[in-house]
């Protein structure tokens, strides 16, 4: 059995209560983590104060996005148990993937909605034309 040893100076908590404290340290530690790996965080390479506080605040924005994407994804209605357990336990990186998904869903729904009629195809030849860089098209 692995024991593990937990040191405080706060003689006046219970065990349960400075174990308690460490999980919630373990998530703190979890979440710097997850906005450097995932969010992006440790690409900061900005030398001004302003400019570094920008992007962590934009970091932290996306964040916040991504867990109001997911309430918003437990409020649907119709959800199995499976699905409801998935979005409550995704973290930063599944949520991404997440939202990636729904978002190429949506444009491949789209197509196929804009296929569907001579004006939506025009829009989608002159779009794709337009994706192209410059330097790239050819005329005609």
């Amino acid at each position: 059995e692995i024991q593990k040893i937990l040191m405080s100076n706060r003689t006046d908590f219970r065990t349960a209560e400075l174990v308690e404290l460490y999980d919630l340290r373990w998530q703190i530690e979890l979440f710097f983590k997850e906005l450097k790996s995932t969010l992006g965080f440790a690409q900061c390479r900005l030398r001004r104060f302003e400019a570094t506080e920008g992007w962590l605040e934009l970091v932290l924005v996306t964040f916040l996005w991504l867990e109001w994407h997911r309430a918003r994804q437990l409020a649907k209605s119709g959800l199995t148990t499976k699905q409801k357990e998935r979005w409550r336990h995704q973290r930063t990186h599944g949520l991404c993937l997440a939202v990636r998904r729904h978002s190429e869903q949506a444009d491949l729904e789209y197509l196929a909605r804009a296929m569907q009629t001579p004006g939506g195809i025009r829009r989608l030849r002159r779009k794709l034309r337009q994706a192209i860089p410059a330097e790239f098209r050819t005329a005609g």
